[in-house]
């Protein structure tokens, strides 16, 4: 359960992460388009991308490299809500930026990748 969690959390974070750029592209003057695609669309289909990986791994539970990548991408998640909780208190619960799925998906990518898989 704690990796559709995670999955779900990487998923908001990425439609929020597209949103909040498509947005600051879309209001600045000389903004250039592979900028805004490297680093807008991109990184919310890196996402994505782990976050199918973390849904597959909670319902298949093999692979050590998938095991590996949602563990690094929980505490990636862990230490940018931490940075969040730092910097900016007052934004954790805005759900346009990064707080509530990195404060939710980090502990529950963490936890899948942990914690031992059940058997069927």
């Amino acid at each position: 359960m704690a990796g559709g969690i995670g999955a779900l959390a990487l998923v908001g974070l990425g439609v929020a992460h597209t949103a909040t750029n498509a947005v600051g592209f879309a209001e600045e003057t000389d903004a250039s388009w592979p900028m805004f695609l490297i680093f807008g669309v991109g990184v919310s289909l890196v996402l994505w991308a782990v976050a199918v990986i973390a849904w597959r791994f909670s319902h298949r539970g093999s692979g050590r490299v998938s095991r590996v990548l949602i563990a690094v991408v929980g505490v990636l998640c862990g230490l940018m809500a931490f940075n969040v909780l730092r910097v900016h208190p007052e934004i954790i619960l805005s759900p346009a930026g990064p707080g509530p799925w990195t404060l939710v998906g980090g502990p529950a990518l963490l936890l899948s990748a942990l914690l031992p898989l059940r058997k069927k």
